[in-house]
Parts: C-alpha cells; sequence; structure tokens
C-alpha cells in the first residue's frame, strides 16, 4: 500500500482552515434570509463535490473524462426511480445511487481507460451521450425533456443549506484524505510520467480504474442530492454543458488539489446565476474561454496561485521581522 506520511502541523492548518470556512458559510443564513442568495450557495456547494469528484481522476491521475455528467445525472435518475417506484428513503438513495455509479463506472472504465489523452475523452463523452440518448428515447418511463419529478429531501432552504454545507464538508474531505494520504504516491506517480511509473512497480492500470470508480461514487452521491433539491432531473444533467463544468471549475480553481475545484465552483457558479440574464446562453463559450485563459496564463489554478501568493508575503514578513533583530 501507497501511503504519503501526513505531517501534523500541515494537518492541524488545513483542518483550522476548513473549519473557520465552515463556520463563515454555516452562519450565512443567519446574517441573510435572502433566498436567492442561499440557493446559489447550494449550487455552489453542490459543484464543488461534483468539481472535487472530477478532479480525483484527472487532476490527481492525469485522465481527461468528459463524460463525468453520465455518473452526476446518472445518480439524479437513479434517485428517482428509486424514491418514485420503490419509495426508498432519500438519504438511502444517496448512498445507493453513489454505489450504483461506482459499478457502472468499472463497466465504462474497464474499456475507456485502456485510451488516454484524446481519445479516453472521447470514448467517456460518448457514453454518456449514450444514455442520455437511450433517456430521450423512452418518455413514457424518464418523461423525457419534461424530466422526472422528485420529493425533496427536505422542505425549505435552509435546511437544504445546511445539508449541502455538510454534504461537501464530509465529502471533500473523504476525497483530500484518499488523493493526499492513502493514494497519493501512484496517483501522483502516473499523472508525471506513466511509463516511469509502471517501471517502478506501480499498477497503471489500478489505479487509474481505482481513482475513476472513486469519482463516479462521488459524482452520483452528489447528483442524487442535486436531484432532489430541485425536486425534478431533465437529461440536461446528462449533457455535454453538465459534464464541462467540473472541468471549468477545476481548471480555474486549481487540479490536482482537491480544494481548488471548490474555489472554481464558487466563482463560476455566482458568476452564471447573478448574470444569468446576460450570460446563461453562452455559458459554455464563456467556460470554454476561461478554460484557455487560465491554461495558458495560470496553469496552476486560482488556488495555487494565492498558496504563493501567501508564502510570498509569509517570507517576506519573516525576512523583515529577521533584519529588524
Amino acid at each position: 500500500m501507497f501511503k504519503n506520511k501526513l505531517k501534523a502541523k500541515d494537518v492541524m492548518q488545513k483542518l483550522l482552515t476548513q473549519l473557520i470556512m465552515f463556520v463563515i458559510l454555516a452562519i450565512v443564513p443567519v446574517l441573510t434570509n435572502n433566498i436567492y442568495i442561499l440557493h446559489i450557495i447550494i449550487l455552489s456547494n453542490i459543484y464543488a463535490v461534483f468539481a472535487s469528484s472530477w478532479d480525483l481522476i484527472s487532476g490527481y491521475t492525469g485522465q481527461v473524462s468528459l463524460g463525468h455528467s453520465l455518473f452526476f445525472g446518472g445518480g439524479a435518475y437513479l434517485a428517482a426511480f428509486l424514491t418514485m417506484w420503490y419509495d426508498i428513503p432519500q438519504h438511502i438513495t444517496l448512498i445507493i445511487a453513489g454505489i450504483t455509479m461506482a459499478a457502472l463506472s468499472l463497466v465504462v472504465g474497464v474499456p475507456c481507460l485502456r485510451l488516454s489523452g484524446p481519445y479516453l475523452a472521447i470514448a467517456t463523452l460518448a457514453f454518456s451521450e449514450a444514455v442520455r440518448s437511450i433517456v430521450l428515447a423512452f418518455p413514457h418511463v424518464t418523461r423525457g425533456d419534461e424530466g422526472m419529478p422528485l420529493r425533496a429531501l427536505a422542505f425549505g432552504v435552509t435546511p437544504n443549506y445546511y445539508i449541502s454545507l455538510l454534504l461537501m464538508f464530509i465529502l471533500v474531505n473523504i476525497m483530500h484524505f484518499i488523493a493526499n494520504y492513502y493514494f497519493r504516491i501512484p496517483f501522483i506517480a502516473i499523472r508525471e510520467n506513466e511509463v516511469a511509473a509502471k517501471a517502478s512497480g506501480i499498477n497503471v492500470t489500478k489505479y487509474r480504474l481505482l481513482s475513476f470508480v472513486l469519482s463516479a461514487f462521488f459524482s452520483g452521491v452528489i447528483g442524487s442530492f442535486y436531484a432532489y433539491y430541485m425536486m425534478a432531473i431533465t437529461p440536461e444533467g446528462l449533457s455535454i454543458d453538465t459534464s464541462l463544468m467540473p472541468l471549468t471549475m477545476s481548471i480555474v480553481g486549481g487540479m490536482g488539489t482537491i480544494f481548488g475545484p471548490i474555489l472554481g465552483a464558487y466563482i463560476l457558479t455566482f458568476l452564471t446565476e447573478l448574470l444569468r440574464v446576460f450570460i446563461y446562453r453562452i455559458r459554455i463559450l464563456i467556460y470554454a474561454l476561461l478554460t484557455v485563459i487560465f491554461i495558458v496564463a495560470l496553469p496552476g489554478g486560482l488556488f495555487k496561485t494565492l498558496q504563493d501568493l501567501v508564502k510570498t508575503l509569509e517570507k517576506s514578513i519573516f525576512k523583515g521581522s529577521s533584519s529588524q533583530h
């Protein structure tokens, strides 16, 4: 087993930072009763988990998936079916959706992960589009473009706000632990140089598939919650638009960081929602432009840029205090 040693100081710093952010977000409903602002933050929390799950495969092992809407939308549709047909409690369907999407990712991953680069991206996109076509082809079952209605997991914006916040906090931290402690060495080795990773004894196929399965699980869980929050799911949840969201959010926030995609999710969700009247119809174009701009100008994303800035400030402050003594 490849494990990365965690320094107690680093762990405490990260936990303290997260706790501060969690408390700040937790008191927002106390400070404002603006339903629209709370709604945007709920969506940001949902997309933050979705983007972090995409980053688990693309940011850490270097595999580009353009079909992650398959697991997000698939989890949402599965939640709808389980609730409508079998009356299974909503909180249980979250786990069932995650496990089912993880199982589905094995079916998709075994043939797709033999490919790499643009071929892998195209193959994953083909799978998600195929499932979307099936959903549209059977409107008597899926209700086609109209979508499937669901009962809410919790009624009212505030309860959903805290559920989304708790889900984001728990799921992102689990992903962070997996990516930066349990499997960091093989994941990063594969991302940096697949040939060298194989030569060092790392089972590349195994770890690529593992990251794909884990990513699908978290996408399925948060996709099912999204359906409950919106109280409906439509084929748009399986579209290329949905697949491009986590990609852009991860690149803007910073790939290979888990927490970077959270920053990207908040920025892009607020930007899209607050300027919905002006940019919603061309949001995919804007996502594409932002992706290109950040790849060229800020390849590390905003999260790493901010980290570098903080380190630079700390060094300058430390040097200044040292020179005074």
